[in-house]
């Protein structure tokens, strides 16, 4: 019985040494993850805090370890509300970069904003975990590029060509959240129509829908989309256009 009372003492014994030292790991955690927190490092200072939690958890049933646990998780949540907001800076500003009007004659002045917030975005990365919103603006600067592309000759190429090249580009950015990127694109076929539909006034008082997408050589569903965009414009060159015939009648 002495011999079992005495077992049992040196297991306390060992068992509190072992604890000790796991909450003396633990301290040093804390004071790591509040070093880069304090630096605003809040990315290293995640991935700490999430290791002593793991670490918490798998001497949980050894241990009575609450009290510890939930001061760790209350300090990631503490980090995790911190980097969100930091973080909610930078996407305001990219989200309000996308809803910026575009035009062929902004498009430069609006490249400068975006090449701002790289800059930006590429001096935080690591302290804020920006590496998702900096792939998006690398992409973003690349069907940007290729719009350049397209402005720089698509006034000299044949209407064919042109037009295939938008086409193309549209549906390259269709899913890729670039709305203002899709608008200016819309705008610029839409211009490019505009002025075929010109030249066919020249020759054609009225049109059916399907004889214009014969000489444009477009889908007559794609073309009808167009019209009644250019319809609405002041300088539209459609003077009416009837749904039931499908008869497009162009000004003199």
């Amino acid at each position: 019985m002495e011999s079992l009372t005495l077992l049992n003492i040196k297991e306390k014994v060992e068992r509190y040494k072992n604890k000790k030292e796991l909450l003396k790991e633990l301290n040093l955690y804390k004071s790591m993850i509040l070093k880069k927190f304090q630096e605003q490092f809040y990315k290293s200072a995640l991935e700490k805090a999430k290791s002593a939690i793991v670490l918490l958890e798998e001497y949980q049933e050894d241990f009575d370890l609450k009290v510890e646990l939930m001061e760790f998780k209350d300090l990631n949540q503490q980090i995790i509300d911190e980097l969100n907001r930091h973080k909610k800076t930078f996407l305001r500003r990219y989200e309000y970069l996308l809803k910026e009007e575009l035009s062929e004659s902004n498009l430069v002045s609006f490249l400068k904003l975006l090449a701002m917030l790289k800059e930006d975005v590429d001096k935080n990365l690591d302290k804020y975990n920006l590496y998702e919103l900096r792939d998006n603006i690398t992409t973003y600067f690349k069907y940007i590029k290729k719009l350049y592309v397209i402005l720089s000759s698509y006034e000299v190429l044949n209407f064919k060509d042109a037009s295939t090249k938008i086409f193309t580009y549209g549906s390259e950015i269709k899913n890729k959240n670039f709305p203002n990127l899709e608008s200016l694109i819309v705008t610029l076929y839409q211009k490019l129509l505009i002025n075929q539909l010109i030249d066919l006034s020249k020759q054609y008082k009225r049109l059916t829908l399907r004889k214009i997408s014969e000489i444009l050589v477009i889908k007559p569903e794609h073309l009808l989309t167009f019209i009644k965009l250019i319809t609405k414009q002041s300088n539209s060159p459609i003077e009416s256009y009837n749904p039931k015939t499908q008869i497009l009648v162009l000004k003199d």
